[in-house]
């Protein structure tokens, strides 16, 4: 397992509008409506059916029992996974000084970040965008249901307490549109000991933020939660002709509240309830060149959402896990048709929901059987209007998912693990859709130090609500995307840890959007497409220095189109180095550099290259006793790139700012 620890959319058509400006919208209060869900005995009545597990002589290592996590990747010799992992733990990821999860998650091995037309931050696993990664906060799928995707900027880092990404082929458990990975963020649990933190930054154009986060323990109560405040005037593009001028429309801010309260009926079960709220307002930045550029802001982006679950033990080392959850979205996008803002054109608005329930079972059938089951069930309801005088269209489509899968332990080291999962989409119009879902593997120890797996697995992407009922775009007779993935990994640990990965993932009815002979575009199944690959990564520490560095290749292909796929870069290097602790100073330098790529400009059918880039990120920080004050450069050396024609990222931007452990020292 790799650690980081050193132990693309329109939002619909124009529509003409006379004097109707809005005023630009500021974080004025917490609205939204409340999501209240009964959770009443969930699937406890199969803790009576299960046998319980003879005691052993010899324990084996238990692994950490939290609701949050719905698998939790074994850390035992023999526990290896099938597929690569980074983890990334609560002190690395504070180390960064990030302001959203972006900024963490570079650096992960596979990993590609993107600035999209909506000033959106698009993450890529192995070459696969979001519609094929699954992201959980808390355990909670994360996802806007109309157009299937995630936006990292929206998730703030300061109260994460650890990031796992699992790449490759992955547990059967998870369900559909998860060829490319995993994604799941935990935010921090109560411990025994009650903690209260809280941080500040300011940085250049009124750049500015805020954050508090605490728990308590009391009895078989706890409480933990978190809040957090960000604004920015923008951000400044690399010098052009002697200046540095400010982006346009790169402004936001922003406030996300979190709050977890446990219960523990016994020693071996937990109640969790939890809430979230995020509040938005932000600048679309227009695109410079090759792509139109359009005048458009988001009035607000708000994200709500519910929770209620936890988890009992089922005697010996079984679990059963159970989680119910209600999101909710709130958007209003503003159109303009000039760059003052002055000419207000039309207001889309989005009123989007998910519905979910699921149920997981971890039963232990000794010493060399085990066997994980889940249950899903998922509704989306989707309100959308391209403007206020015009009629809502809804749409409302639900996704099931069945699953088990089988470990058997041959010896001290081998393992075998075989899965099946049966994923079906209830679509709005037409026949309900199902698939089945296969996973295969092997996990061998030959030596102590070195493991190595073989896995093979078959995954679903369903088509999202936009590709198939969008009224500019949508073909409600979409077809389903299989992909296959097969991989060779292992690890080894000596004097250095390394990891390595050699894997295949091969398309067929990749959905995709074509520009029609008309000039109108239209989503269709376009055929088959690949991604091949190797991945690398290095770690070592010593004494007062600790260094990273991992390696992605990729050989990639529209087999149908026959050219590369959009903006993947064959080659991406990521590294960081840490110097210290050195009488309480400590420096981390962390970068990527990316080979030049390719993409297709549908208007002017031709491919444009997209050039070669490299970047470095800095913090300096200082520690004593209970607080620490920090120093941040992003982009030092002002390099001036894209990963997506027309929007180029930030310049060199620098932050100063503090911490405060308030009831016990800096870790």
């Amino acid at each position: 397992m790799r650690r980081f620890s050193f132990s693309k959319h329109s939002a619909g058509p124009r529509h003409a509008g006379i004097d109707r400006r809005p005023v630009p919208r500021r974080i004025a209060g917490l609205r939204g409506r409340p999501a209240v869900l009964l959770l009443s005995g969930m699937l406890l009545v199969f803790s009576s059916l299960l046998p319980q597990e003879k005691q052993e002589k010899k324990k084996e290592p238990q692994q950490p029992k939290i609701t949050e996590e719905i698998l939790v990747v074994g850390r035992a010799p023999g526990e290896a996974p099938l597929a690569s992992v980074t983890r990334v733990e609560a002190r690395d990821i504070a180390s960064l000084k990030p302001r959203d999860l972006g900024q963490v998650l570079a650096l992960a091995a596979g990993a590609n970040l993107s600035v999209g037309q909506k000033n959106e931050t698009i993450l890529l696993l192995r070459g696969m965008d979001a519609r094929r990664i699954v992201l959980l906060l808390d355990g909670i799928p994360i996802y806007e249901p109309y157009f299937g995707t995630f936006d990292l900027k929206t998730l703030a880092a300061a109260d994460v307490a650890s990031i796992q990404v699992t790449t490759g082929p992955a547990s059967v458990l998870y369900g559909p549109n998860a060829l490319a990975g995993l994604v799941n963020v935990v935010t921090h649990r109560p411990a025994d000991e009650p903690r209260l933190a809280l941080g500040a930054m300011i940085g250049r154009d009124d750049t500015l933020g805020a954050d508090l986060a605490g728990s308590l323990r009391r009895g078989r109560f706890a409480l933990s939660g978190s809040a957090l405040y960000q604004k920015t005037g923008g951000f400044r593009l690399p010098p052009s002709d002697g200046s540095r001028d400010l982006r346009a429309l790169s402004d936001y801010e922003r406030l996300a509240l979190n709050a977890k309260l446990f219960y523990y009926p016994t020693d071996d079960s937990e109640i969790l309830v939890s809430g979230n709220i995020y509040r938005s307002a932000y600048g679309l930045p227009p695109a410079l060149s090759v792509q139109r550029a359009r005048y458009w802001r988001f009035r607000s982006w708000d994200r709500s959402s519910f929770t209620a679950g936890g988890y009992v033990g089922l005697g010996g080392r079984s679990l059963l896990r159970f989680r119910a959850y209600a999101v909710r979205y709130d958007n209003v996008l503003d159109q303009y048709a000039d760059p003052g803002l002055q000419n207000f054109q039309a207001a889309s608005t989005f009123d989007n929901s998910v519905l979910g329930l699921f149920g997981l079972a971890d039963i232990s059938l000794g010493r060399r059987h085990g066997l994980k089951l889940s249950l899903n069930a998922q509704s989306d309801g989707v309100r959308t209007r391209d403007d206020d005088d015009l009629p809502w269209q809804e749409f409302r489509q639900a996704a099931y998912s069945a699953a088990a899968e089988h470990h058997f332990r041959a010896s001290e080291r081998l393992t075998v693990v075989a899965g099946l999962g049966v994923d079906a989409l209830d679509k709005y119009t037409g026949p309900t859709t199902a698939k089945a879902n296969p996973l295969a593997g092997l996990q061998l120890r030959p030596l102590d130090g070195l493991e190595l797996s073989l896995s093979f697995s078959k995954k679903s992407r369903f088509p999202s609500m936009r590709s198939l009922y969008s009224s500019s775009s949508g073909n409600p007779d979409l077809l389903s995307e299989d992909g296959y993935a097969v991989q060779l990994g292992g690890r080894l640990e000596r004097w250095v840890s390394l990891e390595f990965a050699a894997f295949g993932y091969e398309f067929r009815d990749m959905i995709d959007s074509v520009r029609l002979p008309d000039g109108t575009r239209k989503y269709v199944n376009v055929g088959k497409a690949h991604i091949r690959g190797v991945e690398t990564g290095l770690r070592r520490e010593w004494k007062g220095l600790a260094a990273a560095l991992n390696y992605t290749f990729l050989d990639h292909r529209n087999q149908t189109d026959d050219r590369p796929l959009d903006t993947l870069p064959s080659h991406t290097l990521r590294g960081r180095v840490e110097i210290g602790p050195l009488r309480g100073f400590r420096l981390i330098l962390s970068g990527t550099a990316a080979s030049s790529s390719s993409w297709y400009d549908s208007s002017q059918r031709k491919v444009l290259d997209v050039p070669s880039y490299a970047y470095v990120d800095a913090v300096l920080s200082w520690t004593a006793g209970r607080a620490e004050v920090f120093f941040k450069a992003s982009n030092i050396l002002d390099a001036s790139f894209y990963t997506d024609p027309g929007f180029p990222w930030p310049g060199r931007t620098l932050e100063a700012g503090f911490r405060v452990n308030v009831l016990s020292s800096m870790e």
